[in-house]
């Protein structure tokens, strides 16, 4: 493909950053890691977070936490990445899905009270492709709430720290809005967990899952860090051409344009089959991808028709390439084809 779907933006100063490290020797877990932890809690508004290694090496760590056992349930949306379920593949417990409401990336509020029981012990919520959702009404509930901030971290004009979640997870994948190659934070208020989640990461004394991440993937996180903002507003302007583009066809954006997103992804509804629409993307040597594939309830055998929204959307909606990287070229080129799809 001549411009392909994702692509991290990485720079001169996140490059410098490990090199240092590895001038220095600083390979495993040391003073990068603190720093980089601490640039979390400030960007986040928790007071404590624990970098690890992986999405999934995060979860773990959170259900750990809450104690969550195979007796126990986890709600979490069909239309959502694989971490959650991974994890409770280590720790057991039911993974109890909710399909999307109506015409959106989640679930609305009263469909996830529906599924809670006396077995519950924690709720999954996030914020796919950066379109910012309230959790507020979850955090009320006075059940454990895992709010998977991967694709919101860094929003300005959140209040931090007034309304956390009990824990938060964000990831660090070559997709997500910062990236250190791979990797994941875990974030809380609680003492308590945090410790369990450090004891997790490595432990001198117990056994632990070493999910430590190395100080020079934490250099390129601080640096990241940096330009976290300026990341956000590219994407913005770039979705901002996209919507303009999309005026002109009969294709649609699942929400309008809105400051308060941060455009991880940039999701749409083409209004042709699914061979046109691909056919049509390769050939222009655009590459599109599907933000979630497949929905969690494909990956535990739940019937389709139980999730008819989070089974159409994973399959209808179609992400553009946006990352803070593409060049005036590209950008010109994707959306004269987008216009240019009717």
């Amino acid at each position: 493909m001549d411009i392909v779907s994702c692509k991290p933006t990485i720079t001169r100063q996140d490059l410098e950053g490990v090199l240092d490290c590895l001038i220095h020797d600083e390979l495993v877990k040391g003073n990068s890691v603190k720093v980089f932890e601490n640039a979390l809690c400030e960007l986040s508004g928790y007071r404590m977070c624990a970098a690890v290694s992986s999405h999934t090496a995060a979860y773990h760590c959170a259900f750990k936490a809450l104690e969550i056992t195979a007796e126990h349930e986890v709600i979490i949306p069909s239309f959502f990445p694989m971490a959650p379920l991974n994890a409770l593949a280590i720790t057991g417990g039911k993974a109890v899905l909710v399909d999307n409401a109506d015409g959106s990336l989640v679930p609305d509020i009263a469909a996830i009270k529906a599924k809670i029981t006396d077995k519950t012990k924690a709720i999954v919520f996030g914020h796919i492709t950066g379109i910012t959702n309230s959790a507020d009404e979850l955090k009320e509930l006075g059940i454990p709430l895992i709010e998977d901030i991967s694709h919101y971290i860094g929003l300005e004009g959140v209040e931090k720290g007034v309304t956390n979640a009990t824990i938060s997870i964000a990831s660090f994948t070559p997709f997500d809005l910062i990236t250190t190659g791979n990797g994941a934070a875990v974030f809380t208020n609680s003492t308590r967990y945090i410790s369990t989640f450090k004891e997790m990461r490595m432990s001198g004394e117990k056994l632990h899952c070493d999910y430590s991440i190395t100080d020079f993937q934490a250099a390129m996180g601080i640096a990241q860090i940096s330009r976290l903002q300026d990341f956000i507003r590219r994407r913005r302007e770039l979705a901002k051409i996209y919507y303009d583009a999309l005026r002109q066809t009969p294709h649609r954006a699942i929400y309008a344009f809105n400051d308060a997103f941060t455009y991880q992804s940039f999701p749409l509804i083409f209004d042709a089959p699914k061979d046109k629409v691909e056919r049509y993307w390769k050939k222009s040597g655009i590459e599109i991808y599907h933000p979630v594939e497949p929905p969690l309830h494909v990956i535990t055998g739940e019937n389709g028709p139980d999730f008819p929204n989070s089974d159409r959307f994973s399959k209808k909606v179609y992400s553009l390439p946006i990352y803070p990287t593409l060049s005036r070229k590209e950008i010109e080129k994707v959306a004269r084809h987008l216009a240019k799809f009717i």
